[in-house]
């Protein structure tokens, strides 16, 4: 079943690069495919289903939460992932609502950031919403730009986030020490 699943992505992700999202039919992608159109309502309601399916199997599993990974990593596999999919997810980013594309993100971002920062004690929800919306849309922009940032920055700033966060004027976060931030 997930291959078929796969294969009608596929389909769509081809036929991405021949007409905008709003244009392709199911069964242009069935064809695409040589599969019968029965198939894919077997496995999807519709093209959005498709999108879905492919953002969380190709994104959200991808950037889950690994205990063994730094943040740092986290970030550089996040940029990596979308500069590899940068088509798709443009493509995405123009045909569904942004809003949408945030409620898929925040859950994934606001386990990697609570698991590695925030204690659970604190519970400043407030801040925290702010932090983790502000990375979703920070990637959301990633994938916008026809070129986007590269590593090196994004890490740079992420060092710069992690040196602001750890300021003495609020203890909203408790942050790891890392490495860099000893040697700064």
């Amino acid at each position: 079943m997930g291959n078929t699943k796969r294969k009608i992505a596929d389909g769509l992700q081809e036929m991405l690069h021949a007409k905008p999202l709003r244009k392709i039919t199911v069964q242009d992608i069935m064809d695409c495919k040589n599969m019968k159109r029965q198939s894919f309502y077997y496995h999807f309601q519709d093209i959005y289903g498709v999108i879905e399916w492919l953002y969380n199997e190709d994104f959200v599993k991808q950037v889950a939460y690994d205990e063994n990974e730094t943040f740092e990593d986290w970030v550089s596999k996040v940029i990596r992932i979308i500069k590899e999919n940068r088509f798709f997810y443009r493509k995405v980013l123009e045909n569904i609502r942004r809003e949408r594309l945030m409620e898929e993100l925040i859950p994934v971002v606001d386990e990697q950031l609570r698991k590695r920062f925030w204690s659970e004690k604190q519970g400043n929800c407030l801040a925290e919403s702010f932090i983790v919306k502000s990375v979703c849309h920070f990637m959301l922009d990633c994938v916008a730009m026809k070129k986007g940032p590269q590593e090196e920055e994004v890490l740079a700033a992420v060092e710069n986030i992690r040196a602001m966060l750890q300021h003495p004027f609020g203890s909203i976060l408790v942050l790891p020490t890392t490495k860099s931030t000893l040697t700064a």
